[in-house]
């Protein structure tokens, strides 16, 4: 309710903090920047209990304490982060004030970021310690960077207007940006008192769902794979002489990026071409592993002669008794036996070393 000036001198500091802290944004169509940017704020404590006030007036705006995706500036220190003025371009991990253009930053990350990028780049390692209270060190700095990468940066640029590719091959109207986007009011909705801040929260609480999904999966699935992902890797010789296929005890495991970037920590990049690993049906698959940056670029597919066969029909190509099927594009295939699924990695390393570069 409304705190008078009397009330007010009689009330401890610690409240009058709390009661004077405040968030603001704009008003007016919102998306799943600021939307997201207000919940992430909300999950410190300075801002758990802050009111939202959404405007675009300078002095609406002024006297409260942080604003997002609004007022022209970026300025940490004064708690301004927005991203629209003329001359802002920062990345997730660039120095600061140093890039005008993506060729000038500085990290590995090109995309420039948004009001709810600034906000997870400076309080996002905060937030996952709220959210994930036993992230350790090095656990907390390998998910900060993994999540950004998985889920913020999309944000990041489809908010500045960054397209995934220059040329794009079909429109995705499932992205959260999209469905948040549905949110507002439509056109030939007649507006009501309160239903746009409405509106607005029901778009915050569900960036803040996916983006804390996204989170406990990077958190407690991908993070937890590593160390297996490392023990594969060092035993890989163990496997095949070539040290190019390495075998998971354990089918779903994320291996992909730990693989990249364990590769890179050895000083064998692009090295592994094959996974093995049993699936729920018990059945062995031996997957190519990915060119890094891509979903579908193989290093090296099965052999083009097997793809798109199976069972009996693969037997007789592949002269491997229990072989069960590869997939048309050559990217997994699948043996009976652990021994089979290695046979069949070992004959396409063989084939396309005899064929050379």
């Amino acid at each position: 309710g409304l705190i008078t000036s009397s009330r007010r001198a009689m009330l401890p500091k610690t409240k009058m903090a709390k009661l004077l802290t405040t968030i603001g944004t704009h008003s007016g169509a919102f998306q799943a920047d600021e939307a997201l940017g207000v919940w992430l704020l909300r999950r410190l404590p300075r801002y758990a209990s802050a009111p939202l006030t959404r405007s675009r007036d300078p002095e609406v705006l002024k006297p409260l304490t942080i604003v997002i995706d609004v007022g022209a500036a970026y300025d940490h220190a004064a708690l301004r982060y927005d991203h629209h003025q003329r001359g802002f371009f920062e990345t997730f991990d660039g120095a600061a004030g140093e890039a005008t253009k993506p060729e000038d930053a500085t990290g590995a990350f090109k995309t420039k970021l948004s009001a709810s990028g600034l906000v997870y780049k400076h309080y996002g390692r905060d937030i996952m310690k709220i959210l994930h209270p036993g992230l350790e060190a090095e656990a907390l700095e390998w998910c900060f960077f993994k999540h950004y990468k998985e889920f913020m940066e999309a944000l990041d640029a489809i908010d500045n207007g960054i397209e995934i590719a220059d040329e794009t091959r079909y429109k995705d109207g499932s992205s959260l940006p999209a469905r948040v986007h549905r949110l507002n009011r439509p056109w030939n909705v007649a507006p009501a008192p309160g239903d746009e801040d409405a509106r607005f929260e029901r778009a915050s609480a569900l960036c803040g769902s996916e983006f804390a999904a996204a989170l406990a999966h990077v958190v407690d699935v991908e993070w937890p794979a590593r160390a297996l992902v490392a023990a594969a890797l060092d035993g890989r010789n163990a496997v095949d002489a070539s040290g190019r296929v390495i075998c998971l005890d354990s089918g779903g495991c994320p291996w992909r990026t730990h693989l990249y970037d364990l590769e890179r920590k050895s000083g064998i990049e692009a090295h592994v071409k094959f996974v093995l690993y049993p699936d729920s049906a018990g059945m062995w698959r031996v997957q190519a592993v990915t060119a890094e940056g891509t979903q579908f670029t193989n290093r090296l597919g099965l052999l083009e002669a097997w793809r798109g066969l199976r069972d009996d029909k693969l037997e007789a190509a592949s002269g491997l008794a229990g072989a069960k099927f590869v997939h048309a594009t050559g990217f997994i295939g699948g043996h009976a036996t652990r021994d089979g699924a290695l046979a069949m990695a070992r004959a396409t390393l063989a084939a396309a070393d005899a064929a050379g570069p």
